[in-house]
């Protein structure tokens, strides 16, 4: 009941900024603007919600996190306040364009990561696959299981260098037991994937294997979740791979010299507030990174998958580096 009474408020939300230009001319009239990563579709709601309760006007701007960081650095008149989503990695690799901002809403939280970012939501990174292409007899268990001759150029799976949580799933399988055999797992799978190249972003790529273009991805489970739900999609099916996979959470930070810190907080505050992280664990899937959030009942426990440890400070030092491995490895 208060999922849908959380919705009829913010569908009823006003639209109030009257901005009509383009993203960086917009921020000039905006209260507020946000960089983000996550659709439109996933944060229309909660925005809608955030400018009912203050009467602030925000301004919104979509994009790769790539693509945004690289805005940030770059361009002088970027204008954003906060960036709200992205693989944390990538966040924690440009944390000189972010501000420390000590929320109220920390105390409640999981983790305490001690970085110029707060965690906003965990994922888990998985394999997906076509359920009525894949008989279960060759349908994937582990990593290694993409390696197989009989997925040759039937792997669709994300650019690391575009998707955050692709560049996750490299550490998770550099990890995973294969101490001298890591790389050449990656490269065995690399050279798997299909001809058309890798996917643009992991959203894609759940497309792509429901509807039988390909038999076998990799993705993050909330993402596969949302598309078989939003899509009827019964096809994908979710493997959460026996030889380890790991949970990372993905980032909201203070932009440095924002404009509007005060805004700014706000925002965050009600990202990490438990009305926010009830919502996004009840419909986008996502586990909370918060105390007092018990995660959706369709999610599998952690206690029924085999999880990896994961240092976010060590992959993110070494982005570079395992960016360029990936590329060479042929």
């Amino acid at each position: 009941m208060k999922k849908i009474v959380f919705l009829s408020v913010l569908l009823a939300a006003p639209l109030l900024s009257s901005c009509k230009k383009n993203a960086e001319q917009n921020a000039v009239c905006a209260d507020l603007v946000i960089y983000t990563p996550h659709s439109e579709a996933k944060t229309k709601a909660v925005i809608r919600e955030f400018r009912q309760r203050t009467n602030l006007r925000v301004q919104v701007v979509y994009g790769g996190t790539s693509e945004l960081l690289l805005r940030l650095k770059t361009n002088e008149n970027a204008r954003a306040d906060v960036f709200w989503g992205g693989g944390i990695e990538s966040l924690e690799a440009e944390n000189a364009l972010f501000a420390p901002y000590d929320s109220p809403q920390k105390s409640a939280l999981e983790t305490d990561y001690g970085a110029r970012w707060l965690p906003f939501s965990l994922m888990t990174m998985v394999i997906v696959y076509n359920g009525e292409l894949v008989p279960q007899d060759r349908a994937p268990q582990r990593w290694q299981d993409l390696a197989k001759p009989y997925f040759k150029k039937r792997i669709f799976i994300p650019n690391p260098a575009k998707s955050g949580s692709a560049y996750s799933i490299l550490n998770a399988i550099l990890q995973t037991g294969y101490p001298a055999e890591n790389w050449a797992l990656l490269g065995a799978i690399k050279s798997q994937a299909s001809d058309a190249g890798l996917a643009e972003s992991a959203p894609s790529v759940h497309k792509a294997v429901a509807s039988g273009e390909y038999f076998v991805g990799f993705t993050s489970e909330d993402a596969a979740l949302s598309y078989r739900e939003e899509h009827g999609e019964s096809s994908l099916a979710i493997v959460y791979p026996a030889d380890g996979t790991i949970i990372v959470p993905d980032g909201i930070a203070l932009i440095n010299g924002a404009e509007h810190r005060e805004n700014a907080e706000r925002f965050i505050d009600f990202a990490l507030s438990k009305t926010v992280q009830t919502y996004i664990a009840q419909t986008w899937h996502r586990r909370s990174v918060r105390t007092d959030v018990a995660p959706s009942e369709n999610l599998k426990r952690k206690s029924e998958m085999v999880l990896l440890p994961y240092d976010i400070f060590s992959s993110a030092a070494r982005r570079d580096f395992v960016l360029a491995e990936w590329d060479s490895l042929d």
